[in-house]
């Protein structure tokens, strides 16, 4: 028979290699003693099969299968090696020759029919050995494939094998099959007795026992349940709740006691009770003191600059101090650009304090049922993210930050603002109520802090219940010393490197701030340093590089790529049709050039360049306040020149028959806001008068119909634009005159600052 053998004995696998290679036989032979694992000559039986390796194929884990063919079977005489593995001589044992009796025939016909009988008494056996067996005609052959698909003992199997005469082997097998087969009869008839039994005496006695163990079962259950039931009353008493909510608890937990076990309101109750346990209900922070000077050391340990905000921290926790509470009726919002340090001062807030702090991210959220809970009666219902921040926290008075209060929204599911007046309200929050608890709950002592990007993104209800503090963009050298005291050593714990293995020298830090990040914060700034981590990092494990390394500002390309940003500077040259502007994005501040241009038309105003409505109307002002001008102020008339666009060759005014065309770049980004229109009127004026503006000048402020300028927010960034692109004068309304002080010296000194609140008073100042 063709048969698979699996080797893994390093002589086995020798021995099967060698046969297939010389194309030579090779003897199969059994071992005496199955668990020796290092068989000797002496552990192997002598009558075996002689075969033929067919096919040989190496396995992943080293072993060997290989595909065999017996062909006859042999005596082993003598074993002649083995090293490396066993030779031997060998004999064949010669079989029966010719024709089979007709004894034989009849012989193997019964055999045939016993082991068909076998197979179908013994469930272990597949249907298809009968059939393969079934199909050999030879009684030879019949005898070795029956005695190979028997389940009887190896050494019954090893008798036959060695039985040469094909009758007396057929017999030994027709003795053997007899015998299995009475065997599996009576186990036959031994089951089915048994399973008569169960039918019928037993089947009583198993239900029996089952009704037993479902009654000691739900015997069980119900002292489980009284445990739960007394458990959850001796919380109400530990708990510091209010007498009426301690009612509503106890009438929770009676209805828990008296609902069946297998009721869907169970896991309702449990759930909520659970929640109700779980709030600390009266339990403050170990240290709920705090004194001013050490929390104004971890301020300024924690963050660089920053001194109005730090100022007005203090004075916010003072006054709490004086009052005897946790903090004063009022609530703190940090508003400013990303990357400033918002939730960062929050967090050291509340380090300072040594108290829990729990962030709540309210960007994007439209459901009211986020603030104030889900009513029971819906499915999934579970309370709102301020009790839910109380959990998490465990304590009464920590600092919870409302992120991104101006990023929420409303639909058709409420206003979650709405929600948020009473979280806000000192008058209020004694007793919050939550949907889901529906019990008043006191988190007057939770210090609330919020952070916003705009001022104008902020409910105007309430905006009324903040105290709005601005985080304005930090300076160039701000920058730099939060790269040095901050950043660097973070970077560095986080990128497994020690801040001495990596030194930027003071060219390389600057060039990373001008040229590699635009933005008011130091978030940018942090990962292009990250990435200058990771690369010294892998070049360190890969090329074995010494540290420390020293990053110049030379080698930046090589880190960072090619600079996107290049040292931009305002134009030197009298331009006549274009005015420098300031404007206040979300990376900070930044320099526009507003450029305008005549040429024949219908008398339209054209503007391009993404301007906002806003920015539209501002634009539209100052072109109709112009146009007033020029007819009724010498001023104005004075300016043009002789050969001026807005007239035409015989002198006359053409702007009537002329388009006014201005735009703002860069086109792909939107700009928006009212405070560009006196840089709008200026440049406008430049370009149908045909005289050119003062360079590096730059204006801001609100113009109206009437050429009033009026006070613009953001001056902070816009100065600090100013002075980066080389702009040497700043012309801006006369209201912000107390802005400047705010301002860092360096730019004070940098610019000079001219105040205006007419825009008549531009013209002098302005134009060449």
């Amino acid at each position: 028979m063709v048969a698979p053998i699996f080797v893994g004995r390093e002589k086995s696998i020798k021995a099967l290699e060698r046969a297939f290679e010389d194309k030579s036989p090779i003897i199969l032979s059994s071992q005496k003693e199955p668990e020796v694992e290092d068989p000797t000559s002496e552990d192997i039986v002598r009558i075996g099969t002689m075969a033929t390796v067919v096919q040989l194929y190496r396995l992943p884990d080293g072993s060997i299968k290989a595909l065999v063919e017996g062909q006859q079977r042999v005596t082993i005489d003598k074993f002649t090696a083995t090293s490396p593995h066993f030779q031997v001589n060998f004999s064949l044992i010669a079989g029966d020759l010719g024709e089979p009796s007709e004894r034989l025939s009849a012989l193997a016909r019964v055999v045939m029919r016993e082991f068909v009988r076998y197979v179908e008494s013994n469930p272990a056996m597949p249907d298809e050995i009968g059939q393969i067996v079934t199909a050999v005609a030879d009684p030879d052959e019949l005898g070795d494939a029956v005695a190979a698909h028997m389940m009887i003992p190896f050494e019954q199997k090893q008798q036959l094998l060695e039985i040469g005469d094909s009758e007396k082997r057929l017999n030994e097998l027709l003795g053997i099959l007899v015998e299995e087969n009475a065997v599996l009869d009576m186990e036959r008839d031994l089951n089915q007795k048994v399973q008569d039994r169960i039918e019928t005496t037993q089947r009583q006695i198993f239900l029996h026992e089952k009704i037993k163990v479902i009654r000691d079962e739900l015997e069980h259950s119900d002292e489980s349940e009284d445990e739960d039931v007394q458990e959850y009353l001796k919380l109400v008493e530990e708990k510091k709740m209010s007498e009426s909510a301690a009612q509503v608890v106890r009438k929770e937990i009676g209805k828990l006691k008296s609902a069946s076990p297998f009721s869907a309101e169970v896991s309702v109750i449990r759930n909520y009770l659970d929640n109700v346990f779980a709030l600390p209900w009266g339990e403050l922070a170990e240290k709920s003191d705090y004194e001013l000077p050490v929390v104004a050391r971890h301020l300024d340990r924690s963050h660089y600059g920053l001194k109005k905000v730090k100022e007005r921290i203090l004075e916010f926790l003072a006054v709490g101090k004086l009052l005897g509470k946790d903090q004063p009726n009022t609530t703190l919002c940090f508003v400013g650009p990303p990357g400033v340090g918002k939730s960062s001062v929050a967090k050291a807030i509340a380090e300072a304090l040594d108290r829990p702090f729990v962030r709540i991210s309210l960007g994007g959220v439209r459901d009211e049922a986020e603030i104030r809970g889900h009513r029971r009666t819906y499915v999934g219902a579970m309370p709102g993210r301020i009790i839910d921040a109380i959990t998490k926290a465990g304590v009464d008075n920590a600092v919870v930050l409302l992120d991104e209060i101006d990023k929420m929204d409303s639909d058709f599911r409420g206003n979650p603002a709405a929600a948020l007046m009473e979280v806000l309200d000192p008058l209020q929050n004694k007793e919050f109520r939550d949907n889901y608890l529906e019990l008043d709950y006191d988190i007057s002592k939770i210090l609330f802090l919020a952070t916003a990007n705009y001022d104008d993104g902020i409910p105007p209800t309430l905006y009324d219940r903040l105290e709005t503090i601005q985080l304005s963009g930090y300076t160039f050298e701000e920058k730099e010393q939060i790269a040095r005291r901050h950043l660097l050593p973070k970077i560095a714990k986080e990128s497994g490197l020690k801040k001495s293995d990596l030194v930027f020298s003071p060219a390389a830090m600057k060039a990373i701030i001008r040229f590699y990040t635009r933005e008011s914060g130091v978030r940018d700034l942090e990962r292009h340093m990250r990435k200058v981590y990771r690369k010294v990092a892998r070049q360190y494990l890969e090329q074995g590089m010494k540290l420390p390394a020293r990053i110049s500002a030379t080698a930046l390309e090589g880190y960072l790529g090619a600079a996107p940003f290049t040292e931009e500077r305002v134009d030197r040259r009298a331009l006549c049709g274009a005015s420098l502007g300031l404007a206040y994005t979300s990376d900070g501040g930044d320099v526009l050039t507003i450029e305008t241009s005549v040429s024949n038309g219908k008398g339209d105003l054209l503007l391009t360049g993404q301007l906002g409505e806003v920015m539209q109307e501002s634009a539209s002002t100052a072109w109709g306040y112009l146009l007033s001008k020029v007819e009724t102020d010498k001023r104005f008339r004075d300016l043009f020149r002789k050969n001026a666009p807005a007239f035409d060759a015989e002198g006359n005014w053409a702007m009537p028959g002329k388009d006014l065309r201005l735009h703002v770049p860069e086109g792909g980004i939107p700009k928006e806001g009212p405070s560009a229109g006196v840089a709008l009127a200026a440049s406008m004026l430049s370009a149908i008068s045909g005289r050119a503006t003062r360079p590096a000048i730059a204006c801001t402020g609100e113009i109206t119909l009437r050429g009033k300028v009026l006070r613009v927010g953001g001056l902070r960034e816009k100065c600090l634009a100013a002075e980066r692109m080389g702009v040497k004068t700043v012309i801006l309304p006369k209201a912000n005159r107390p802005d400047i002080k705010e301002l860092p010296s360096k730019v004070r000194k940098s610019l000079e600052f001219v105040y205006v609140d007419d825009f008549s008073q531009v013209i002098d100042r302005l134009f060449v």
